[in-house]
């Protein structure tokens, strides 16, 4: 008997010193042969179990990269605690799981993950039995996770992501529970910070997720975007308050709702300028509902944005910003496939969309100099967008360049780009500051000027109605410049020629059309329409200089002469003095008098006068004889046998040398062009104000051979 106790003492105590030593010999196993078991070195500094309640405390817990140095998996604590009893009931139960300060390294390559190797290969060849009918049971309380960490490394994009103060609680998962609670939080980068609340309803098959995240920076996204835009730093701060429902039998059934915003936001594209900056973005989530693809928004409200375009020789900052999605994709396609029966078509919605105090800066260096002008104050007001919207209505104001104000509003319909009405007031454009475009146009800077324009379109039905109303106030250009002018329709002169009394230019500009014209554009339309006012003013510019000096803008035109005229009559006196009322309102305009004549019609009939002027000299007499006066014909007989069978004009003309005819051409030429240039220093005007010049009289074509002033007009 007493052999039987020592015996069973024996056992007892092999056992106690067992399950005493237990804890260090499967530490130590562990260890030691980490890397046989699971292909990794593993390291834990403690193991214990409490045997009295079925729990295991490890701590201290490394699990290494498979170079055998770096971490790859570490946990200060880890405890669990076992409910055997409910094995009775054929249910595996954990009344708790903790983890303390878990770290995670994730690395992504570009061939796998840093993980790869510790997930084991499935085996083909191995068939499993499925028994329908058979249940887990199993019932997790109070798994929590206090102070975690996980390290994302995305090698491909160089990019890093830090997710601290991982805490996690659920209180109860379980196969028979209703409901189930889960608790997250955790930080994000420097001040970032997530709040996780989640409830599953396995009776109604469905779930709920409440996300706020506060300061969330977004800067770590910037490396996935460089694939779709140029984009070299991406800023903001995300806080948000977000609500997620869904069927747990319909995984595609997401509906979210909520609201947030982003606060500090920039976009830094790849040349290092900041292309949008704003303080403040709001939005209210009405639905995002992901089976049906229909994005659906209460409001959305961007608090002074400013926004950076410029316009290069090539393209535009913003073309080159989102030039690699358009860039050709040499990578195999991917299809995604709906299943049969699916036809889901996108859709979106936003009710209001506001931008308050916005900044629009266009800088253009396309010219000879740079142009900048800025809107600021920039309010834009949209109702209704959607992509089934048929009547979009907007407003806008701003503030252009300081001194300029446009404001208006107009109606889109996205299903048809020619149903469009816009009704804008642009007042007190301070032309100066578009001097770089005059330059580049026209070779001449604006010096002064304000510009007010009245604009109205309205398309639809295939039709175009466009009212332009143009006022320029006290427009002055500056010297010509050296550069050569894009614009070969004088534009300059147009405008200059225009100014009236009161140096303003008054345009009442309607311009119609048809919206099924293949070549239509709204802007080339009114543009063409502008050029060919300017060009008719241009081209016929004593009509719009005749109410100046309230004339028939014809008689500005010509000088008519008389053949032998060498003095001013009073009609010729007359339409000089209107040409002097207009070159003295206008300064520097440059009034050119181009003679011509029929030069051999206009030397017959001086050779006739020269004849007449030797048969008075010889004949002693004072008045000038007729063509058919009978002595003047006996005279010319005696100069010339058989004049009377050649007529007066020609047998003078014989009877005159040429030469002396020719002197007498160039001398009559000469004063009548001096009669012009004596006019106008008689009034004063400046001498580089006028130019008095001759045709080139050999080539004129015939319909203009007669005796006038043919009179032109330009700029100096």
């Amino acid at each position: 008997m007493k052999k039987r106790y020592w015996i069973l003492g024996g056992i007892v105590l092999f056992v106690a010193i067992v399950l005493f030593f237990l804890s260090s010999i499967i530490k130590s196993y562990i260890n030691k042969n980490g890397e046989e078991l699971i292909g990794r070195k593993v390291n834990v500094g403690e193991l214990h179990f409490d045997y009295f309640n079925v729990a295991v405390k490890a701590s201290d817990i490394v699990m290494y990269e498979k170079n055998a140095v770096d971490s790859f998996l570490s946990v200060r604590q880890v405890e669990v605690d076992f409910s055997p009893w409910k094995l009775f009931n054929s249910e595996y139960s954990f009344s708790k799981i903790s983890v303390v300060d878990p770290m995670v390294s994730i690395q992504q390559y570009a061939d796998g993950y840093n993980f790869d190797d510790l997930i084991p290969e499935s085996d083909t060849t191995l068939v499993t039995e499925e028994k329908a009918d058979e249940l887990v049971r199993f019932s997790l309380y109070n798994m929590s996770m206090t102070n975690g960490e996980i390290r994302l490394y995305d090698q491909p994009v160089d990019n890093r992501i830090n997710i601290t103060n991982l805490n996690f609680e659920l209180p109860l998962i379980a196969w028979d529970n209703k409901k189930s609670n889960v608790g997250a939080e955790f930080s994000i980068g420097d001040q970032g910070l997530v709040q996780i609340q989640a409830v599953v309803d396995n009776e109604a098959q469905n779930y709920e997720v409440d996300i706020n995240t506060t300061d969330l920076q977004i800067n770590r996204v910037s490396n996935y975007l460089t694939d779709y835009m140029d984009v070299k730093e991406l800023n903001g701060l995300l806080t948000s308050q977000i609500q997620i429902m869904g069927d747990l039998d319909d995984l595609m059934n997401v509906q979210i709702t909520g609201s947030g915003k982003m606060t500090n936001a920039s976009v830094i594209d790849g040349q290092g300028e900041t292309l949008l900056s704003v303080p403040e973005i709001r939005t209210r989530i009405k639905s995002l509902n992901l089976k049906t693809f229909a994005f659906d928004f209460s409001s959305i409200e961007i608090d002074e944005p400013n926004l950076l375009v410029t316009r290069g020789k090539e393209k535009t900052n913003m073309e080159q910003f989102f030039a690699p999605m358009f860039e050709e994709d040499t990578t195999q396609a991917v299809q995604i496939t709906m299943e049969k029966g699916d036809d889901v078509t996108t859709s979106y919605s936003i009710d209001t969309l506001i931008v308050n105090k916005g900044m629009l800066r266009f800088v253009d260096n396309t010219l000879n100099r740079k142009c900048q002008i800025d809107l600021s104050d920039l309010d834009v007001n949209i109702q209704n967008l959607s992509d089934s919207s048929s009547n979009i209505p907007i407003t806008f104001s701003s503030t252009i360049n300081k001194t300029g104000y446009i404001k208006g509003s107009t109606t889109l319909n996205l299903n048809d780009m020619y149903d469009f009405y816009l009704d804008a007031q642009l007042k007190n454009l301070d032309l100066v500051s578009f001097s770089p475009y005059s330059e580049y146009y026209i070779a001449s800077p604006f010096t002064q000027g304000w510009f007010n324009y009245d604009l109205m379109v309205k398309m639809g039905g295939g039709k175009l109605s466009n009212q332009n109303t143009i006022h320029v106030g006290e427009l002055e250009f500056g010297k010509k410049t050296s550069d050569k002018p894009y614009v070969k329709v004088p534009i300059r002169l147009g405008l200059y020629v225009m100014k009236d009394a009161n140096d303003n230019i008054d345009i009442d500009m309607p311009v119609s059309g048809s919206t099924n014209d293949p070549k239509f554009k709204v802007g080339k339309l009114i543009w063409g329409a502008f050029v060919n006012v300017l060009s008719k003013a241009a081209l016929s510019p004593f009509k719009a200089m005749a109410g100046l000096v309230g004339t028939n803008p014809e008689k500005l035109e010509y000088l008519n002469l008389a053949y032998l005229q060498d003095s001013l009559t009073n009609d010729e006196l007359q339409t000089l003095g209107s040409l002097t009322k207009i070159m003295q309102k206008k300064p520097d305009l440059l009034v050119s008098f181009i003679q011509r004549t029929n030069a051999d019609l206009e030397k017959e009939k001086l050779a006739v006068k020269l004849a007449k002027n030797n048969y008075m000299a010889e004949q002693k007499v004072t008045e000038l004889p007729a063509d058919d006066d009978s002595q003047f014909k006996q005279f010319l007989t005696s100069k010339l046998p058989a004049a009377d069978s050649l007529g007066v004009e020609v047998a003078c003309s014989k009877y005159i040398p040429a030469s002396q005819v020719n002197e007498a051409f160039g001398e009559l030429l000469q004063k009548r062009n001096k009669m012009i240039t004596d006019y106008f220093a008689e009034q004063q005007i400046p001498a580089e104000n006028v130019l008095v010049g001759i045709a080139d009289l050999e080539n004129l074509p015939d319909e203009i051979r007669r005796p006038e002033f043919k009179v032109e007009v330009s700029l100096k």
